[in-house]
């Protein structure tokens, strides 16, 4: 990645969003344990004082037939006194070959908060069948799957209910590596409401990671997620630009 831009990335990189590496995870790739931590602070004074941090952590043990993860997640952030971001998840994944037949089933659950969305809570549980394709990545899988959700508002009314959702829920997954210290990961996800597709999620998440020592990673995110949905007074739109510093424990 060149100075010049890297220095043009940092300049965008305005709301703190410390997050784990989205690479894919690959069966029998690594076996044991392992583990990482994300963190990211910003400090903004002057014309506009804005504060925020961010932490995050990966646990995953992996066998030659299976592996599970767990991710656990929380940002806070203040501009001008006032606080603008309070969320965080909790995120439990159990990936198994399926025949070695080239294809894994994955179990998973998640619970989530983010006061500005007014979600006091949103809990899901769901089943993906994924499969890895060989086309010119050093990763690449597709997904597709179910999963059932409950969400609560921060403050429920007529307009802002509580939905008790089943949703469709597919994603794109790669990993690109252009030298042996940078690559790119990708992860996209699009979820409609089997019962009203009009109602639906995407989540991506593009990363550029820089390996500086053999532990220690710089990790450039850019967050898009779109809720066609959202309660009143949340923009359906949300984009975050964020630079995180990953320490993985081997």
């Amino acid at each position: 990645m060149s100075r010049k831009t890297l220095c043009l990335l940092l300049l965008f990189s305005s709301i703190s969003y410390g997050f784990i590496n989205v690479e894919p995870p690959v069966i029998g790739e690594k076996k044991g344990i392992d583990a990482e931590v994300s963190l990211n602070a910003n400090y903004n004074s002057g014309n506009s004082d804005k504060q925020s941090a961010g932490v995050a952590a990966k646990g995953q043990y992996s066998t030659e037939k299976w592996l599970a993860y767990f991710i656990a997640a929380y940002h806070y952030g203040e501009s001008n006194g006032q606080k603008d971001t309070d969320d965080g998840l909790g995120h439990l994944r159990y990936i198994h070959t399926l025949f070695d037949s080239g294809y894994d089933y994955e179990l998973f659950c998640q619970t989530e908060f983010n006061k500005f969305q007014d979600i006091n809570v949103r809990n899901l549980i769901g089943a993906n069948i994924r499969k890895k394709l060989d086309i010119g990545f050093e990763k690449f899988f597709i997904g597709m799957g179910l999963f059932r959700s409950y969400q609560k508002p921060e403050n429920e009314s007529e307009d802002n209910p509580v939905y008790h959702r089943t949703k469709l829920n597919t994603y794109i997954s790669f990993l690109k590596k252009f030298n042996e210290h940078f690559n790119t990961a990708y992860l996209g996800y699009y979820q409609p409401n089997i019962e009203a597709f009009s109602d639906y999620t995407v989540s991506q998440t593009l990363q550029f990671n820089n390996l500086l020592t053999e532990n220690l990673t710089l990790s450039i995110d850019l967050v898009h997620q779109y809720n066609a949905t959202p309660y009143n007074d949340v923009e359906k739109s949300d984009f975050r630009s964020t630079i995180n510093l990953r320490y993985q424990f081997r």
